[in-house]
């Protein structure tokens, strides 16, 4: 090959590198544009569902707000999947990727008052989790890439989903045929967290510490505080890295930490056993029960902690006494990242949203779970967690604390930035 010919190549590559660039920052720029424009608008929507939350399975106003603007954008809607569930299809003109976005609606039972001036309407409940943002930033980013259709070579699929407080309505939409009406190839979502405004967390594999209830069944008759004392000594061997006598709220209090929380290197949220609670229940005379609540961030152990459990009941004075040991059913999921599209995600990110502003996670968040994992089981995807918090105004952001609250200002970065994602992995070929 002349070195004529390579040249040439070389700057027709070159050119067409820049072109494709040059197309990119013009499509970010746009939505950018686009975002400022239509701000203090989802401003007024996010403060509308503030002041009339509504719980799990009743999220009926929420649910025709959100099927009315996705409809006023021009985009095809189903609703009532899985019960009030909405999805929106925004469809390119070209064979990209169909990437899937989703936001949850519900809010939950509280007496706590509110903390802003547009509070709750609705006695007894609140946004106290953040789920009004959640709806807002989707309702945003549907309207940002509705605009730009053009530049949209395959498919984005907006889920609004209810339900998630009670580890529900991703499990209803699925069984209701969600996977019927649309077949993404990718999927994302975020929560609102307890970071600086804008701060957008992120890790590979799992976010959260897997939450297990254990059930151990005795034949009556044996000796109730030597079993229960036994029990317990069993379960604390477990614990690691994390002192058993703190509190849920002492442990949370530490995940903002700059030296041990979730962002630092040395963060002690990484390799942790916390034993939540324990308790023997001897109501059943013809049974006594042994239930442990506990926390565990490798799945390998959850699996093995049983087996090692029966191992040391069958070697001790009780193993005539010993009926059977399982796991109660979760009562919350933990989202697992595809390591690929997480990698992937935060680098596109990078390229155009501020390097400062993307925050890797060292650790997995400990007392809280996501329903985002039962999609994750069926189609590749990405979870985020987005800062809230403003420290200057007195904005705490951490979800289901009294006091929760937002800086609005998130809702613009939110917006941007994920748009910006979603068009980017819509625009990719699929082979």
């Amino acid at each position: 090959m002349n070195l004529k010919f390579i040249t040439l190549v070389l700057f027709l590559t070159t050119g067409i590198l820049k072109a494709q660039s040059d197309k990119n920052i013009d499509n970010y720029q746009k939505i950018v544009d686009k975002t400022d424009e239509i701000y203090t608008s989802l401003v007024k929507i996010r403060r509308d569902l503030h002041s009339h939350p509504e719980i799990s399975k009743h999220e009926v106003r929420t649910s025709k707000i959100v099927a009315e603007y996705l409809k006023g954008l021009g985009l095809e809607v189903k609703t009532n999947i899985g019960g009030n569930g909405v999805v929106g299809i925004l469809k390119g003109g070209k064979k990209g990727k169909k990437i899937a976005w989703r936001a949850d609606m519900d809010a939950v039972k509280t007496d706590e008052p509110d903390v802003v001036s547009f509070a709750s309407k609705n006695k007894g409940v609140r946004h106290i989790c953040g789920h009004d943002v959640h709806t807002t930033i989707g309702l945003g980013i549907a309207n940002v890439l509705s605009q730009q259709r053009e530049s949209i070579e395959g498919s984005v699929y907006f889920i609004f989903q209810p339900a998630e407080e009670i580890n529900s309505g991703a499990k209803d939409m699925i069984e209701d045929g969600l996977f019927d009406h649309i077949q993404p190839d990718e999927i994302y979502g975020l929560h609102i967290g307890h970071s600086a405004s804008g701060i957008i967390n992120v890790k590979a594999n799992e976010l959260f510490a897997y939450a297990k209830t254990l059930e151990v069944k005795f034949k009556p008759n044996t000796n109730e505080n030597e079993l229960e004392n036994f029990m317990n000594s069993i379960l604390k061997g477990f614990i690691r890295n994390i002192k058993d006598n703190s509190s849920p709220w002492d442990i949370i209090s530490k995940i903002s930490d700059s030296q041990i929380g979730l962002t630092s290197k040395e963060t002690i949220f990484k390799d942790y056993f916390i034993l939540n609670q324990s308790k023997l229940n001897t109501a059943d005379k013809s049974v006594t029960f042994y239930n442990a609540s506990f926390l565990e961030t490798d799945v390998k152990k959850v699996n093995n902690i049983p087996f090692e459990i029966k191992k040391q009941i069958l070697n001790s004075k009780f193993k005539d006494a010993f009926i059977s040991i399982e796991y109660a059913k979760d009562s919350a999921s933990n989202p697992v990242n595809d390591p690929e599209l997480t990698k992937v995600a935060s680098k596109t990110i990078s390229s155009f949203y501020d390097k400062e502003m993307l925050e890797p996670l060292y650790g997995q968040v400990p007392f809280f779970g996501e329903d985002f994992a039962l999609y994750q089981q069926k189609v590749p995807g990405v979870f985020f967690f987005l800062g809230g918090s403003n420290i200057e105004k007195g904005i705490n952001s951490m979800p289901h604390t009294p006091n929760f609250a937002v800086d609005e200002k998130t809702i613009k970065y939110g917006v941007q930035c994920f748009a910006s994602l979603l068009l980017e992995r819509s625009n990719i070929t699929n082979k």
